[in-house]
C-alpha cells in the first residue's frame, strides 16, 4: 500500500518528536522522494517500527539503565559490570551514550569524600566518538539481550548512583562474560587510526613494551591514604618497592632474549608526565604517544587549534590533534580521558605490558589481556576482589622420558582446567620432539607448548643417581624426576606476574582466579601443607604459586645454588618446628627462598588422605604420593610401591578419598572413554585388572556423592565390581 502525503508528514513529525525528546539517536534516512513510492512507504514503516521498539525499550521497566562516572577506568568498569548484570538477568539494557572527557575527582562533599564526576557535571562526547559502539551492541546481542544507546538526560540518569559493579555470582561463566564484554569495547574508527599510527612506529623499533607509570604527587597521596586504611588488610604494593628502580622492575618483567640489548630495546611510556630519565639511561629507547604523533603524517595540513569540548559532541581527527601531539606536556586537563583512551588501546595493541596493578587504568589493561600483563609494583590486583576477570596462568612441565601414566595424568589435569577455568592460559614446558600425536593433542586443547632444552640436565641426572627411591617416590623414574626440576626454567619461557604450577597428578574441582589468592600473594613462592594437614607451613611443591619476575631476577643464583647439591643430600629447611630435611626441587625452593616464601591455602592442594578439609571447599585435588591406580591396585591385591605403601594401607581412614577418585574419573571421561582405557592399560600389566579398572572408574563416575562419604566406600564398590563381574561386557 502506498502512503499518502499526510501519512508521510505524520511519520516525519513523529521522527522529529522522537529525536527532540531524546528517545532516539539521530538517524539519517534517505530523503523522501517527491512522489512517494511503495518502497519508500515500506522503508518508512520499517523505520517507524524500529523507533517504536526503541521507545518501548527506553521506557520499559524491565530494562536495566545505569550511570557512569569519573575517568576511563571507572567508566569502563561501570559499563562492563552493568552490561554483565543485564545479560545474567536476561534484561535489555540502556547504555549511556556519553564519554566523560575529564573525570578527575577534585570536589569533595560535606563528609570530605571525593564527589563523582558524571555527565551532568562534566564535559563529554558521544560514546561512539571513542568506542566502536556498533561492535559493542552486536556482542551484547550475541548474549541474548538487546542494548540501545541513549543520550544523557537528567530525567533518565540524574538520580542514578554511580555504581561501578553490580554483584554477580563468581564462577568460570561470569569471568568469561566479564572478559567478553570488556574486550567488546574497541576503538572507534577515528581512535583506531591514531592507534595504528603509534603501533606502526613502535613495531618499527623491534621489541617494545608498554609501561604505565604512576608517580605524580596526587598518586603518592592516594597511596599513603590507601595503604593506611585501618582495617587490617595488607595493602603495601601501591608503588614501586624501595629495592628496585623502575628500569630494574621493567627489565625483570621481560622475557630473556639472546642478549640483554634485545631484551630492553624500547619502552612506550604512558605516565603522569614526561618519562623519567633513568629509562633512557638504562638503555631503553623511550617512545611516547605525543612524540610519535607530533611527527605523524596522519593529520591534515591545517592546525585545528584548541581541542573542542562540550556536551555530546562527535570527535574528528582534527579535534584530536591538539590533544595528543603536545611534546613534553601532559594531555590538556579538559580532555584528559580522551588521551587516556588512545593510550589504553595503543597499549592493548602491544605484546608486552608493565603497569601498576593498584591503578584502575593498569588493572583494566591487565584484564583486557586476560591476565597476561605484568606490574612493576608487584603482588596483588586489588580490583580482582570485585571485578572477577583475572584468570591466573596455569603451568605444567612434561618430558617425553616420563612414564606413560604421567602423560595420561597430565591430560586429565588439563581437561579439568578447561572445564573449571576456561579463561586461564595453560602452558606446558615440554622436553622432547618425538611424540607428535601428544603435542598435537596439547595444541588442540589450546595449550601453549614451550620447547625446553635445559642447561642443567647433566647435573640433575647426577643427582638422580644419588637418590633413594625408598625415601621418596621421586627417585623411582628418571623422566619423572627430571620433570620435577623443569619448573626451574619457567621464568625463561613464560611472561606473567604470577603463575600457578600444577603437578600432573592434580585435578581442578572449581573455578579460581587472582581474587582467591589474597592481596599479599607472595614475593617469591607459596607452597601448601603436605602430610600434616593442620600445619600451616609451606612444604608441598605439587601446587605452587610462583612470582615469575622475582624468580627471573634470582634465576642465575638459584641455579648455582642447586648445582652445589649434586650429591643430592637432603636440604635442611628452617621451619616453625625447627630444621626439617626436604628432597630435591622441593628442598631447593624452600631453602633458597626461605625468607620470602608464603603458605598457600590448603584449598589449592587438597590431598585425598586429608581428614579435616572438606572437598567441597577445595579448588584442586592433588593425588600426592599414591595415585588413583595405586589405590585401585591395593584393593584388588596389587602391591603398592614402597614409597607410598603407608598411604595405601590406610584408605579406610580417608573420608574424601572416594569422592576425590570420582572427580578424577569424571575429568578423565570428559573427553570420551579412550583416555580412561589408555590409563588403565598403562597402569596394570594384567589385562583383567585393566578391565576392572575401567569398569570401576566408569561406575564411580556415575555414583551419587551420598554413597561415597567414607574411604571404605570405594573399596566396597571395587570388591563388588570384581566379585559380581559387573560390567564385564561394558562398552564405553
Amino acid at each position: 500500500m502506498q502512503l499518502s502525503w499526510g501519512q508521510v508528514a505524520l511519520a516525519a513529525a513523529f521522527v522529529l518528536l522522537m529525536l527532540l525528546t531524546g528517545f532516539a539517536k539521530p538517524l539519517e534516512p534517505e530523503p523522501v522522494p517527491a512522489t512517494p513510492t511503495k518502497e519508500a512507504g515500506q522503508e518508512m514503516q520499517e523505520l517507524l517500527k524500529k523507533l517504536e521498539k526503541r521507545k518501548k525499550l527506553i521506557r520499559s521497566e524491565g530494562t536495566h539503565k545505569y550511570q557512569v562516572c569519573n575517568g576511563l577506568g571507572n567508566q569502563l568498569i561501570a559499563h562492563v559490570g552493568n552490561i554483565v548484570h543485564a545479560v545474567r538477568l536476561e534484561m535489555n539494557v540502556q547504555i549511556l551514550d556519553a564519554y566523560i572527557t575529564n573525570g578527575v575527582q577534585s570536589a569533595r562533599g560535606e563528609d570530605g569524600v571525593l564527589l563523582d564526576v558524571t555527565a551532568q557535571w562534566g564535559s563529554f562526547v558521544k560514546l561512539s566518538a571513542v568506542f566502536d559502539t556498533d561492535h559493542l551492541l552486536s556482542v551484547i546481542a550475541s548474549h541474548g539481550v538487546e542494548a540501545v544507546l541513549v543520550p544523557y538526560s537528567s530525567e533518565l540518569h540524574g538520580d542514578l548512583p554511580c555504581q561501578w559493579m553490580v554483584g554477580e555470582a563468581p564462577g568460570a561463566e561470569t569471568t568469561k562474560l566479564y572478559g567478553d564484554i570488556l574486550r567488546a569495547f574497541r576503538p572507534s574508527p577515528v581512535v583506531k587510526k591514531i592507534v595504528d599510527a603509534v603501533q606502526k612506529e613502535t613495531e618499527s623499533v623491534g621489541n617494545s613494551v608498554c609501561v604505565h607509570h604512576r608517580n605524580a604527587q596526587d598518586w603518592k597521596d592516594h597511596c599513603k591514604a590507601w595503604e593506611n586504611i585501618p582495617d587490617g588488610v595488607w595493602r603495601h604494593n601501591c608503588d614501586l618497592d624501595t629495592e628496585h628502580t623502575l628500569s630494574d622492575a621493567v627489565f625483570n618483567r621481560l622475557l630473556p632474549q639472546e642478549n640483554d640489548a634485545q631484551r630492553n630495546s624500547a619502552v612506550f611510556y604512558v605516565g603522569d608526565g614526561v618519562p623519567p630519565s633513568e629509562l633512557s639511561d638504562f638503555g631503553y629507547k623511550v617512545l611516547t604517544r605525543r612524540g610519535i604523533l607530533a611527527e605523524s603524517d596522519i593529520w591534515g595540513s591545517e592546525d585545528s587549534g584548541e581541542a573542542k569540548t562540550g556536551s555530546g559532541l562527535d570527535v574528528t581527527l582534527e579535534d584530536l590533534r591538539p590533544m595528543l601531539t603536545q611534546k613534553n606536556k601532559a594531555c590538556p586537563g579538559n580532555v584528559r580521558d580522551v588521551c587516556a583512551v588512545v593510550d589504553y588501546f595503543t597499549c592493548a595493541s602491544m605484546p608486552g605490558f608493565v603497569g601498576n596493578s593498584v591503578s584502575t587504568w593498569s588493572a583494566l589493561q591487565i584484564a583486557y589481556r586476560q591476565g597476561s600483563g605484568t606490574w612493576y609494583n608487584g603482588r596483588s590486583i586489588p580490583l580482582a576482589g570485585m571485578f572477577d576477570v583475572y584468570p591466573i596462568a596455569i603451568v605444567y612441565t612434561y618430558t617425553e622420558s616420563s612414564a606413560k601414566v604421567g602423560q595420561l595424568l597430565l591430560m586429565t589435569s588439563i581437561l579439568s582446567v578447561k572445564r573449571y577455568n576456561p579463561a586461564s592460559p595453560v602452558h606446558v614446558l615440554y622436553m622432547g620432539k618425538e611424540d607428535i600425536q601428544f603435542r598435537r593433542w596439547l595444541r588442540d586443547q589450546g595449550v601453549n607448548v614451550h620447547n625446553q632444552e635445559p642447561s642443567w640436565l647433566d647435573d640433575i641426572r647426577s643427582m638422580f643417581k644419588n637418590g633413594n627411591a625408598e625415601r621418596s617416590h621421586l627417585f623411582m623414574h628418571l623422566g619423572n624426576y627430571i620433570g620435577t626440576w623443569q619448573r626451574v626454567d619457567i621464568p625463561l619461557h613464560i611472561n606473567a606476574e604470577f603463575v600457578l604450577l600444577l603437578d600432573c597428578d592434580t585435578v581442578v574441582t572449581s573455578s579460581f582466579g587472582y581474587k582467591d589468592f589474597g592481596l599479599e600473594m607472595t614475593g617469591s613462592i607459596a607452597f601448601s601443607a603436605e602430610m600434616t594437614e593442620d600445619w600451616e607451613e609451606p612444604w608441598n611443591a605439587g601446587v605452587a604459586l610462583l612470582n615469575v619476575p622475582h624468580l627471573r631476577e634470582t634465576y642465575d643464583d638459584f641455579l648455582s645454588f642447586i648445582k652445589t647439591h649434586r650429591k643430592n643430600e637432603p636440604y635442611e629447611v628452617q621451619t616453625s618446628a625447627g630444621i626439617i630435611e626436604a628432597p630435591s626441587d622441593q628442598g631447593a625452593y624452600l631453602t633458597f627462598y626461605g625468607k620470602t616464601k608464603k603458605f598457600l591455602k590448603r584449598t589449592f592442594n587438597v590431598k585425598p588422605y586429608y581428614k579435616m578439609t572438606a572437598l567441597e571447599d577445595g579448588k584442586i585435588v592433588h593425588f600426592h604420593g599414591a595415585k588413583p591406580h595405586d589405590y585401585m591396585g591395593h584393593w584388588i591385591g596389587v602391591e603398592c610401591n614402597p614409597a607410598v605403601r603407608f598411604i595405601c594401607e590406610k584408605t579406610d581412614d580417608f573420608p574424601i578419598l572416594c569422592r576425590s577418585l570420582k572427580t578424577f574419573a569424571k575429568s578423565m571421561l570428559s573427553s570420551g572413554p579412550e583416555l580412561l582405557e589408555n590409563y588403565c592399560t598403562a597402569s596394570f600389566k594384567d589385562n583383567a585388572n585393566s578391565r576392572i579398572c575401567v569398569r570401576f572408574m566408569w561406575r564411580l563416575s556415575k555414583m551419587d556423592d551420598k554413597f561415597l562419604k567414607l574411604g571404605s566406600s570405594c573399596e566396597k564398590l571395587m570388591l563388588n565390581t570384581v566379585h559380581t563381574g559387573w560390567g564385564k561386557n561394558l562398552v564405553l
